[in-house]
């Protein structure tokens, strides 16, 4: 009886751990998202990890919600999915408001920014709204499979203070029924950005000045609305476009249009 209790006892005192992994990542699968109501909330400075794929409630419940800065988020191969479809073209099939990846506020204006916020190495596929969506500063999404979600595949803003440093790298963002990458300012480089039903990369003003950074060695084919809409100081350079053109920006350079260089270089 005493042997007994002993371990109910251990048991219960280690249930708490298994939400963390060895290196102290806390983390995130069906499981823990079923227990949260359909949406994990974040609500600690920290380092998140999937332990399994994550299945979205219904084309209107967002799946990962940030409510404070200091966050990376490490999708460690694994992938978040909804009932969203657009490659059988547009409009999508079962859009909705939910998100894959957000931070708290996405309306405008906003009234939080986060800071310090990297998603990386995953897939969000076929969600009823936004693939990624977050309000901020000091934000990085690296490596990330982004795909036929409802509205735009990766969008980074802040409207209450300018912007200056959104990091959006080495993604493969396709078919999504709004525009493909969305930031106010930084870098987007070395992605692939293809289908998506606005423009394939847009970076543009938001509420608290004109954008500046490098849209660089990006390869943009197809996109509805067309390739680059650029203002601001924004230069562009290296990029290969298919299918589409450039609206805006300062040309610097070493950009391909359907397979001619790119008119008004300016060095």
């Amino acid at each position: 009886m005493i042997r007994n209790t002993l371990f109910v006892a251990l048991a219960i005192a280690l249930l708490p751990m298994c939400l963390f992994a060895i290196d102290g990542q806390v983390l995130i699968n069906q499981s823990t998202l079923n227990a949260a109501g359909g949406t994990y909330t974040i609500n600690a400075p920290g380092s998140y990890k999937l332990s399994g794929n994550l299945q979205a409630k219904d084309k209107d419940t967002s799946v990962i919600l940030i409510s404070t800065s200091d966050v990376t988020i490490d999708l460690n191969g694994f992938s978040i999915l909804g009932p969203a479809d657009c490659s059988a073209g547009f409009p999508c099939k079962n859009i909705g408001s939910g998100i894959g990846i957000m931070t708290e506020q996405t309306t405008f204006p906003a009234t939080h920014s986060y800071f310090n916020i990297t998603i990386r190495n995953g897939t969000v596929q076929g969600v009823g709204g936004e693939g990624i969506w977050l309000f901020g500063d000091s934000i990085t999404v690296e490596k990330m499979q982004v795909r036929s979600n409802g509205r735009d595949g990766i969008a980074v803003v802040r409207s209450v203070d300018q912007q200056f440093n959104a990091i959006v790298r080495f993604n493969n963002v396709q078919q999504n029924g709004g525009a493909g990458i969305i930031t106010q300012s930084g870098q987007i480089t070395d992605n692939v950005v293809t289908q998506n039903q606005n423009f394939g990369i847009d970076m543009v003003h938001g509420d608290a000045g004109l954008p500046t950074g490098t849209v660089a060695r990006n390869v943009v084919t197809n996109n509805l609305l067309g390739g680059l809409l650029l203002q601001g100081s924004v230069s562009y350079i290296g990029n290969v476009l298919s299918g589409n053109n450039v609206t805006g920006g300062f040309n610097q350079g070493q950009n391909l249009c359907g397979g001619a260089t790119c008119p008004g270089a300016v060095f």
